[in-house]
Formats: C-alpha cells, structure tokens, sequence
C-alpha cells in the first residue's frame, strides 16, 4: 500500500468516528420525547387542561416521527444526511421552541406534535443510518451506542427540564430547550458527512453470502413485498401492543410518581416525578445493551417472550405500588423491557424480510411502535380515575401485552417448524 493511500484509509478510519461521536451528539439531544412527561402537569394546570389533551400531543409527535421517518432515508441518499439534518434540527428546534408559546390545544398539537415530530424524523433517521453504513463491520456496536445517547439524552435532560420549568416557568422552559436543541444538533451535523460508496474499513471483508439468513447478496423483500406478506401485519401488531405499556408508561409517567407516590420526604411530588423519568430512561439504556448481547444469543423470539412477560407482571405489580422504592423498582424493570423492544426489531426485521431494503421497511415496521404511541397514553388518561388512579389503565395495557404475547408465541412455533426466520414470498 502506498504512503498517499494509507493515508487516505487512515483519514477514513478516524473520519468515521467522528461521524459517529457527531451522530451520539445528535441522538442525544432528539430523543428529548421523554421529556414531554415532565411538561404534563404544568402545562395542563397553567392552561387549564386535561391530562388527556395534553397527552394527545405525545401520541401525535410518534405518529409524524415514525411517518417521516419513512421517507427521510430517500431524501437523505439525495440530498445528503449533513442538509437533512440541519434542516430537520432547526424545524426540532422550532416546534418545541413554539411550543412554549401555545396558547390553545390545537397550537400545542401543531407546534409539538407536527413540526417537532416532523425535525425528530428528519434527524433520527439519517442518523441511525448513515453512521451504521461507515460501520459495516460492527453495525450492531454502533447501533447500540447511538440507541444508549438515545436513552441517556432523556435522563440527564430530565432534572434539568425540571429545574427550568420551576424556575422560569413552564413557557420559557420550553423555549430555552428549543433553543438548546437546534444549536446542539447544528453543532452535530455538521461533523456528519456519508460513507463512501461500498465502504469498507481496513481489514474487513463482507460475511460470505448467505440469503437465507439475509446478509451480503440477498436483496430481500422491498417495501411493497414487504407490506404482501401476512407476517408483516403480525410483526406489526405484536409491535403495537408491546409499545403499548412502555409508552403509556414514558408518556405519563411523571404525572403516574406524583399521583401514585407524590413527594418523598424534602422531595417534592414534581422532583419525584422528574427522578424517576431519568431512572426510566437510565433503565432503558442498561436494556438496550443487555438485550442486543440476549439477542444475538439466544434470538429474537425468546428475547422478545421474555419482554412481554415481564412487562405484563410488572405493570399489574406496579397497580400497587405507593411508595417510593417500590415505585421505583417497577420503573426499572419496566424501563429495562421496554429498552429491549427497541433493540428486537431492526434486527427481527431484517431477519425476517431481508437487508438490502431494511431502511425504509424498517421505517414502515415502525409505524407499529406509533400505533402503541398512540395506544398508551389513551389507555393512561382515559382509565384514570379519582377513585382507582391509574389502576384500570395498568391492567388494560398488561392484557395487551399478553395478547401480543400469544400472538408472538403462535409466531415463533410457526417459524421454528418452517426452520428459517425468513418470511415466505407469496
């Protein structure tokens, strides 16, 4: 190898960490989603309005996410991820940064759910993918470090969402965070370029083909193959039902602390509320890195099992639980599995319709954990009551987490005497 071309390699290998130290950036900052819980109750009590209202927005932000997020893959190959980023970073920015202006229900579902729901797809996409493709060689490492920024954005955001909220009022709060994330995710972007075509670090050779299990040379099902199967809609719903708990849970969960617990000792009932969403979204980390290494060993069937039955006791344990450390335990649990579904399903899916077109099939797929987006927070709000609290709705989700739970079970039998992950073509 000559000098010039060592150096280019050379120039390659650390490039692609600095795309991917850029991209943790990024992720940091987008996946602030899980903030909105800390927002609940003030917004509801400064503006006089329902929890239910309020929530709504929650539920909207995943849908427009998931949705965009289908198509910013192809713009991104386009115009490039660097532009789309930059773009979807400002219009992030702006939608929360509006959001403290909201003066009606509408407004806030235009401002938070629409254009900040819209900048996340625009920029967690691009993201994901882009640092994956100048990690062919550990795709899953990289995955994984991205989806844990992912986790732990939320978590030390959190208090600090809180402090401004309290401080300076809920209004300002939500401005200054707007604020805080264009600059943050301008400042990762542009340290974001893509992969060279074919891209190959030094040392590494493709996996040998394989279509069966979908790797190198396999081209898969595209989209519209994709959307034909009849496994497709039963990932889909098993999906749904799975996110479910967990984002009634992330939705609300300020608002179920305060409720359930309220203030612990010179902690007050809102300080709670904020800990345990970072210990939510702490616990959601530790189970994305515990369950890719559960996945690649005992396989997305069995990790995926195990998830749903311990969300569904854990929600029905959680009905019970009024004090703290109880409390707490439940969201860690429930934190952990939850974390565990988002790792399950790229990879399932991949497994299940091919590589080549995972991008965007992966994004349909997505469309699942948006159903549940919008699932969760009804059954939050709307099984409430002075009476029970949030009891029926802890139960509700714990009987849809065990319907998805069969319909999981029926599936991997039905897989395990085909002897192949792969969906069969019609």
């Amino acid at each position: 190898m000559s000098s010039t071309t060592a150096t280019v390699a050379s120039s390659k290998e650390a490039n692609r960490y600095g795309v991917l130290a850029a991209a943790f950036v990024v992720m940091f900052f987008v996946a602030s989603i899980a903030l909105f819980s800390v927002f609940l109750t003030p917004l509801s009590e400064q503006h006089g309005w329902s929890t239910a209202e309020v929530s709504l927005s929650y539920s909207i932000f995943q849908t427009v996410m998931a949705v965009t997020g289908i198509f910013s893959g192809r713009i991104c190959d386009k115009f490039g991820p660097r532009k789309v980023m930059l773009i979807g970073g400002f219009v992030f920015g702006l939608g929360w940064f509006l959001t403290g202006m909201a003066g009606s229900i509408p407004m806030l579902y235009l401002f938070h759910g629409l254009i900040a729901g819209m900048g996340n797809g625009l920029v967690y996409n691009p993201a994901l993918t882009t640092a994956q493709r100048w990690f062919p060689d550990i795709r899953g490492k990289a995955s994984g470090i991205l989806l844990a920024a992912a986790a732990i954005g939320p978590a030390t955001l959190s208090p600090i969402a809180s402090f401004l909220s309290s401080t300076f009022g809920v209004s300002t709060a939500l401005k200054i965070l707007g604020v805080t994330f264009w600059a943050a995710i301008t400042l990762g972007a542009l340290f974001v370029s893509p992969a060279p075509a074919d891209y190959r670090p030094k040392g590494w050779n493709p996996p040998t083909e394989n279509k069966q299990a979908g790797t190198t040379g396999d081209e898969g099902f595209d989209w519209k193959g994709m959307l034909s199967t009849p496994r497709f809609y039963v990932l889909l719903l098993v999906y749904a039902a799975a996110a479910t708990a967990g984002t009634m849970l992330v939705g609300a969960l300020s608002a179920i602390a305060q409720e359930q617990v309220g203030s612990v000792g010179a902690m007050t009932a809102a300080a709670f509320g904020a800990m345990v969403v970072s210990i939510n979204t702490l616990s959601n980390f530790v189970g994305r890195l515990a369950f890719g290494a559960f996945y690649d060993k005992f396989g997305a069937f069995r990790c995926l099992s195990v998830m749903l039955v311990v969300t569904a006791v854990a929600m029905v344990t959680m009905s019970f639980a009024t004090t703290a450390p109880f409390f707490i335990g439940c969201v860690i649990v429930l934190g952990c599995a939850f974390g565990a579904l988002l790792v399950i399903y790229p990879p399932l899916t991949g497994e299940t319709f091919g590589t080549t077109h995972l991008g965007i099939n992966y994004g349909i797929m997505f469309l699942g954990y948006a159903l549940g987006a919008w699932i969760g927070p009804r059954v939050a709000t709307s099984l409430y009551s002075e009476a029970f609290g949030y009891r029926n709705a802890f139960y509700a989700a714990a009987v849809i987490t065990v319907i998805g739970l069969i319909v999981a079970l029926l599936l991997a039998a039905k897989v395990k005497r085909a002897g192949t992950m792969r969906a069969p073509r019609r």
